[in-house]
């Protein structure tokens, strides 16, 4: 039978404040009183369940993803680029983008079948049940192992991914301190049995992916064979507005208020003393403050936009894409009665007024 789906309310963002200066008052003064003492570190690491089998099958993950998205992007990513005549640029971009969506899309499913429609669980929806029958020596059901196996090999694949197969970015340091300290996070959680709430936070993450990189593959294909795809423009624009939403929503709104919530107001609502409390607390924390940087770079376009300095959707990461903008910025200046001359400023065609114009060719 299926779990009591009551929702339970939306902390504000007050209350939430007001829960975690109290969860860290609360920890300093039990530290102070040492009321913690049979929960110090050499016991509890003595506890952690991690065999050997889990590490190498991590490890087997990891090698597997590798191989699936060399194979992907060999056999269809990038003579699907050829085909529908990306740029070069653009051909070397795509295949990397077209293998994040299929994961994300994949990983994102498995997990809100398994955390909400599957019934089972109601994490989400009362986040106080997060902690219900927690226990260091119980063991995760299967379907959240798998789904803690699985990313947990990924974001280990992918640390080697953003260092030697990814397009490298402004942001690509920042990238691989965001993988290690997802990794972080499956482990420690996985180590100390707080599996549940670590469901939240996938959830409410890899969503928001699924729309950048199908935001990124549309800009990709606009233009192909030199002409101008009016509908993948119409496409990545639609997209990005959903993706700048879906990040507030997910990242900045449900995540605080389901995750940290409950990792610190229902901690201390339930007297509960957990290991490593403070700990995974601060990396959660971490993450939110991850979440807001990169909340930035969503503004910033956005006021590109409002002020007139682009016309079109385009990743600002991208070390490229700034050249563009800069040559773009320097020929605006320097145009006469407001239409800008440029010369190759973009692989793509021309640029006029922020509107492709293709060289020679006229778009369908």
């Amino acid at each position: 039978m299926a779990a009591n789906t009551d929702w339970e309310d939306f902390p504000t963002y007050s209350e939430l404040v007001h829960g975690i200066r109290n969860f860290v008052l609360q920890l300093y003064q039990d530290s102070k009183a040492e009321k913690n003492a049979s929960h110090s570190a050499e016991p509890t690491w003595q506890y952690y369940n991690y065999s050997t089998n889990d590490l190498l099958f991590v490890i087997l993950l990891s090698i597997i993803w590798t191989v699936f998205r060399h194979f992907a992007s060999e056999k269809i990513f990038k003579p699907l680029a050829v085909q529908y005549g990306l740029s070069p640029t653009n051909q070397a971009k795509m295949p990397e983008s077209a293998w994040k969506f299929t994961y994300y899309l994949c990983a994102w499913s498995f997990s809100l079948y398994v955390v909400v429609l599957s019934g089972k669980y109601t994490f989400f929806q009362k986040p106080s049940s997060v902690w219900t029958g927690w226990s260091l020596g119980a063991s995760p059901p299967v379907d959240i192992y798998l789904m803690y196996m699985g990313q947990c090999g990924f974001y280990l694949h992918s640390l080697y991914a953003t260092m030697f197969l990814d397009q490298w970015r402004k942001d690509s340091l920042v990238m691989m301190i965001h993988h290690v300290l997802t990794l972080a996070l499956i482990s420690i959680s996985y180590l100390l049995r707080y599996h549940n709430i670590g469901t939240l936070v996938l959830l409410t993450h890899d969503f928001c992916d699924i729309l950048l990189e199908f935001t990124k593959l549309n800009v990709y294909f606009k233009i192909q064979n030199g002409k101008l795809i009016k509908a993948h423009e119409l496409c990545a624009n639609a997209s990005f507005l959903g993706f700048s939403v879906a990040w507030f929503v997910s990242r900045l709104y449900c995540y605080p208020m389901r995750v940290l919530y409950a990792a610190t107001y229902y901690v201390q609502k339930q007297q509960l003393e957990l290991p490593c409390a403070l700990l995974m607390n601060s990396l959660l924390w971490i993450l939110q403050i991850l979440n807001i940087y990169w909340f930035l770079f969503i503004l910033k376009f956005l006021y590109c936009v409002a002020t007139g300095q682009v016309s079109e959707v385009d990743d600002i990461r991208e070390h490229d894409v700034e050249e563009k903008l800069i040559k773009l910025r320097t020929l605006s200046s320097s145009s006469t009665n407001g239409a800008a001359k440029t010369n190759d400023a973009c692989d793509d065609g021309i640029v006029t007024n922020g509107n492709a114009k293709i060289r020679d060719k006229k778009a369908d």
